[in-house]
Parts: structure tokens; sequence; C-alpha cells
């Protein structure tokens, strides 16, 4: 197993590489704008930052979908699949990496967040303007969210745990496809909506939490419930993979 996750961790460390590139970028002008008093520069480095984080969280998921499809439909993954290993074990990799990948990236961008608003805060009459843009930016994603730092863990454990289930019902999505489907009329539109329905289901679960708990109780349950989900979708993936692709 440890070393299938060195592979999956080998085929994308370029784009994690670029990530953290395109981070250390936006923290720069941060740095600028609030070394020198720069409201602008101030204000689109943490804007940078936050689409940055967003972004990479989002393109390390899309990225391990990629991958699984061109090992199920290249001679590279008809190797993988020649290893001595189970589909449980070759898929459990490609989970295990993501979930280590998002969680790593997501601790690194919390961090990263909780220092820059440390600083911000150090400062003398420190731009109101921008730190009210923030307020409002966490409000459109859930407007039951208290800026402090542990509902703002609580929020970035919740949306990686959702983020992962997603890919992980992509995964169950594709290989489905390739399993039963492949060379079907209309697979890919049956792909689509077999994973818009497992959307779904994931949503109607998770808002089945009631919305007077606490909010940061209120998080939590949601992220078990991903998480939850997450393992039903992979072992129904394995399970897919051993009984109709396993060579």
């Amino acid at each position: 197993m440890g070393k299938l996750l060195k592979y999956e961790l080998r085929k994308s460390w370029l784009t994690k590489l670029v990530v953290l590139g395109l981070a250390a970028v936006a923290e720069l002008v941060f740095a600028y704008g609030l070394e020198f008093h720069n409201e602008d520069a101030l204000a689109l480095g943490i804007m940078f930052l936050v689409f940055i984080a967003i972004g990479g969280v989002m393109l390390i998921g899309v990225q391990s979908v990629v991958i699984l499809h061109r090992d199920m439909n290249t001679k590279q993954g008809y190797m993988l699949f020649m290893t001595p290993r189970n589909t449980f074990q070759i898929l459990g990799a490609k989970v295990l990496e993501n979930g280590v990948s998002l969680l790593l990236a997501g601790a690194f961008f919390f961090l990263l967040g909780l220092l820059d608003m440390t600083l911000i805060f150090s400062r003398d009459g420190q731009i109101q303007r921008i730190w009210e843009f923030f307020q409002d930016f966490l409000r459109m994603m859930n407007s039951r969210i208290e800026i402090n730092w542990q509902s703002m863990l609580f929020l970035t454990v919740m949306m990686l745990s959702s983020w992962l289930c997603t890919i992980v019902e992509a995964y169950f999505a594709d290989i489905l496809s390739s399993a039963l489907l492949n060379g079907k009329k209309f697979n890919g539109l049956v792909t689509f909506a077999i994973f818009i329905a497992l959307e779904l289901v994931l949503n109607w679960l998770q808002r089945l939490v009631p919305g007077t708990m606490p909010v940061n109780t209120y998080l939590l349950l949601q992220a078990l419930i991903a998480v939850g989900m997450t393992g039903v979708m992979y072992v129904a993936s394995a399970w897919v993979m051993e009984r109709y692709l396993s060579v």
C-alpha cells in the first residue's frame, strides 16, 4: 500500500508545486501591502490567496479524477492493474492520496490565513474595509458562521470532507461508466447524471442536520456525513472495479 501511495503522490507533485508557487506570489503581494500600508495591494493579496486556496483544493481533486480516468483507459493504467494488488488497495491508495493532499492543503491555507489575519490586527487602525469584505465572503458560504478561528477550522474541515466525498462520487461515476457503459450511447450524459444524483444525495443528507444546533456541531456533523458517504462510495467503486475491470 505504501508503494502505491508513493506512486500516486508522484503523479500529482507538479500541480501541488504550482499551487504553492502561486500562493507564495500572493503572499508576497499581501506582505508588500501590509508593510507599505498599500490597501490596494493588501486587498489584492488577500483576494488572490482566497481564490488560490479554493482553486488549488479544487484542482487537486479534479486532477485525481483525471488520473483515475487515464489509469482505466491507457496502457499505463493497465500496468497498474497488473501489479499484485487488489482493486480495493489500488483505489484505496488513490482515495488516501487525495485525502492526505486535501488535508495538507487545507491545513496550509488555514494556518496561512490565520497568520495573515494576526499580522493585520497587529497593526494600528488596520483596514476595516478589507476585514468586512472577508466577513461578507465567508457568510456567502454559510450565513451562520462566526468569525473566529474555531468556526473557521470547523468550516474548513466540513468543506474538505465534502469535497473529498464529491471526488469519490466522481470516481464511482467514472468507474461505472468504464465498466458498464463504455461505448454505449449517451455514456457521458448518463455518467454526469449519476454524479449529479450522488451530489444531491450528499446535499440532502447534510441538510438533515438541524440548523438550530451550535454552528460548530452543525459543521462537524455535516463533515461526518460526508466522510461516511465517502466510505460507502469507495467500497461501491472498488467492488465495481473488482467485479468488472480487474484484469
